[in-house]
This record gives structure tokens, sequence and C-alpha cells, in this order.
């Protein structure tokens, strides 16, 4: 990954009054051509006051609250103050005067908030009585300011995942949302933090913490961010990561058993929950790293809670996304590729491509679990047939070409390259099913998909032809 250019208020300052004295600009005209300009260079703008100066930052009232949260904490031994201080600047975050909340908290986080709101966490990690005054809005303004690299950079060195599990260890359920959104937060994008929170043990209590009867919605959704966070290698930094470790060690502390068992909860209950499943569903895709995970689970119910989940909560699109994306990750087993064949997978994935014409997402996880369950299995290729899948399969590119997805301006281009394989390991393997799948009119499409869409489908639609028998596939 390339690291962007860091600027400083100073120097984009400077090139603002340039711009106004140079080319005799309006204050906003030259804000937003610099901003512009130094976008076109990579630069990184996080932070910077486009109405203010360098002059102006230290008047910030993101800054003078911050200044009068510090004071609070030095000087907390009676503590009378610090709770309200604290309040003022989480406030100052969630509410700020002439800027986002994303800039003031930029701001913050420049002006060194991410080491006071630790101090915060760390003190409040003693305090019995007093804690839940002060862990909840510590950590809810430390996850507004681990928005930016440099902030999650910070965290790692001032040994954040040490705290955070100290406050986490301490809290018997008080702001224990709060605290699990925060280390989601601290984990993105950021390898050492994760690894440093496995290593911590900050798993192992998170998943004690699943498993505690009357653990909240609020509370469970942000405990599963933070552990597929922890299976997830998207900071692309370092050379290596330790995502698949993780994930074999969250595995092994007992997280698919309770996650399976909020699954449950969601699918039986009479409330609906569907924020909740995506969320499961979202960390189980990622810890589910091996065949014995992805065994272990589906011996457990798992393929048919899923399932039942699906069917639940089918009009919602992250929902049917999520729960399709882990019947996906699942279905790399040819054990588990035959139970979800079986128990009608086929059949939920022509359901989930009628209802969701609009949003990329879903599509492109139910085209995915087709592919699979269709790869080298000309039993399941000749149900999916029979059960209408290849129809399932036009209506996708159809919407594809439509190009209405709500969710995703580019998301076309995915679910055309599942087609494509689906298509293909369709009649790999069955060449009778050969002219069934020509006559729906897949010729067309797949040679659209290829034009239109080179970089991502050019392979997949060249294999789709060939394998369809066309000789000038590759043309």
């Amino acid at each position: 990954m390339v690291a962007r250019k860091m600027i400083s208020q100073e120097s984009f300052d400077e090139i603002v009054k340039e711009n106004m004295d140079t080319f005799d600009m309006a204050h906003e005209e030259a804000v937003e051509s610099a901003v512009q300009e130094l976008k076109m260079q990579g630069a990184d703008l996080s932070g910077i006051l486009k109405q203010g100066s360098a002059r102006d930052i230290n008047k910030h009232p993101t800054v003078l609250a911050l200044a009068d949260f510090t004071a609070a904490l030095q000087q907390s031994q009676e503590g009378k103050s610090l709770p309200q201080a604290l309040q003022a600047f989480h406030h100052s975050l969630l509410c700020p005067e002439g800027c986002s909340t994303a800039e003031a908290s930029a701001v913050a986080a420049k002006k060194g908030a991410v080491k006071q709101l630790l101090a915060c966490c760390q003190a409040a990690a003693g305090r019995d009585a007093r804690q839940c005054e002060l862990a909840a809005p510590a950590t809810c303004a430390l996850t507004l300011v681990l928005g930016l690299d440099a902030a999650r950079d910070e965290f790692a060195e001032q040994n954040g995942a040490h705290i955070l599990r100290l406050l986490l260890e301490t809290s018997e359920g008080c702001a224990l949302g709060s605290i699990a959104a925060c280390i989601e937060a601290a984990s993105a994008k950021n390898e050492t933090s994760k690894c440093a929170f496995v290593d911590e043990g900050v798993h192992v209590l998170l998943i004690d913490a699943m498993r505690q009867p009357g653990t909240s919605d609020d509370a469970l959704r942000p405990i599963c961010g933070a552990l597929r966070s922890f299976a997830t290698a998207d900071d692309l930094r370092p050379t290596t990561s330790r995502a698949f470790q993780n994930g074999r060690a969250i595995a092994k502390a007992g997280a698919p058993e309770a996650m399976l068992a909020a699954m449950r909860e969601c699918t039986t209950g009479a409330e609906r929950a569907s924020q909740l499943v995506t969320a499961v569903c979202g960390a189980l895709r990622r810890i589910a790293v091996n065949d014995d995970i992805c065994t272990e689970y589906a011996d457990a119910g798992g393929v048919a809670v899923t399932m039942q989940a699906a069917r639940r909560y089918m009009q919602d699109a992250q929902a049917t996304r999520a729960c399709f994306g882990l019947l996906r990750q699942l279905a790399n087993s040819d054990a588990i590729k035959a139970s979800i064949v079986e128990a009608s997978g086929l059949e939920l994935i022509n359901q989930a491509v009628a209802c969701h014409h609009t949003s990329a997402g879903p599509l492109e996880q139910a085209l995915g679990l087709l592919a699979t369950l269709l790869l080298r299995n000309p039993t399941a290729a000749e149900l999916a047939a029979e059960s209408g899948c290849i129809d399932s399969c036009m209506e996708a590119m159809q919407a594809c070409e439509a190009n209405n997805f709500k969710d995703s301006a580019v998301g076309s281009q995915w679910v055309l390259r599942q087609a494509c394989m689906a298509l293909r390991n369709m009649v790999a393997r069955t060449p009778q099913l050969r002219p069934v799948v020509l006559e729906k009119g897949c010729e067309r499409h797949l040679r659209a998909a290829k034009a239109g869409h080179p970089a991502t489908c050019a392979d997949v639609g060249a294999a789709a032809l060939r394998d369809l028998g066309f000789d000038d596939y590759n043309v």
C-alpha cells in the first residue's frame, strides 16, 4: 500500500492564500481548488480545517474541550470534574461547530487525544464505583478518534490493547458494547493491534461475554465486529498477516459455538434482529478459515440455522448478503456442499436473486454460493438446471445490464463474474446441459460481460464460452 502524503494545516493555508493572491479567487473557491489539487497528489487531508487556518486550530471548540478534559484528567484525584469534562469532549466530537465529526476527530487525534483517552480508560479500569461513568464516554470518544491510520498507529504504540483488555476484564458488563466497538475500531487496518489483542487474550474475554445471558444485541454486534477484524487481513503495509492463525485461535476459544447460539436466538425469537445476523455471519465467515472449523459449525447445526436466517431475513439486503457469504465459505467443504443442496439451497439461491435485483451484494454472494456448489459437482449441476438456476443467472446478468444497484456503483462486474463462473461450472462436467444453457441466451450475456468488464470477467467469461463449446471463446 502506498502511504498517502501528510500535509500540515500551515501548508494547506499557504496554498489557499496563494490561490487567492495569484488567481484572485474568493476564499471558498480557493479552498475548493486547494482540496482538489492536493487530492490529485494523493495527500491526506484528514484533520485539515478548511474553513479556518493554522492560527485558529488552537481555538477550535474540540481542541478547547480536549484541553479541559486533559486538565481534569491530570487533576482527577478527587475526580469531581473529570466525568463532566469527558462528556463535554465527547459531545464536541459528536456535534462539532463548523465542521464534520470526522474533521473534529482528526483534529483531536493530532492534538494528542488518543494518549489522553487511553489514560482515562486505564484510570477507569481501577475505579470500581465510577467505572461506567468514565468507561462508556471514554471508549466512545476513542472510537471516533481512531478513524485515522495515524491514530490507530498511536493506539498501538501506547499499548492500547493491554489497556482495553484491563478495562474489559474489570468492567463486569459495564460499557461492554462501547468497549467492544473501540476494540473493533482500533483493529481496523492495523495488523499490530489485531495481533496484540489476540496475544492479550481479548478474543477469549469477548467470547465469554457473548455467552453471558442477557448480553444485548448492542454489545453482541461490536463483539462480532471485533472478532471479525482480528481474522481479517486488511492492513496492506506488512508483508504478512496473522489473520489465518488468529481465526484458528478465535475458533478454538469457542466462537463458532457462541455465535451459533446467537444465530439460533435470531431465528427463533419473536424479535427480528437482522443487524445481529449480519454481524454474526460476517464474523463467522472470517473465522471459518479451515475445513475443520467449517465442519464443526455445520455438525452443530450451523448450516440449517444459517439457511433459516437467510429465509427469515430475505428482504434485508445486508443480512442476505452476510448469510449467503457464510454459506459460500462453508461450501468450500465438499460434505457441506451436499447438505446445502439437500436442504433446498438451490431454491434459496433462486429466491435471493428474485428478491434483490437492485442490490449487488446479495446477488454476488448468492451466485458465488451457486458457483461453489456446482464446482466439480455434476449431480448438483443437473439439480440446479432442474431448479431454475440458469434462469436466475440470466436474471442477475440482465440486472447488471440495467445497473440500477443501490448499494454499489461498480457491483455489477462482481455479480457478472460469479454468474460466469456458475454457468461454466454448470456445464464443465455435464455436457448434456450445454444446449439447455445456450437456449436461455447466455452467450450474449457472457460476451457482454467479457467486453464490458475485461479486468474482472474476461477470464471467467472465456472459460464459460469455452466449456459451452465455442471455438472463438477468447475473441
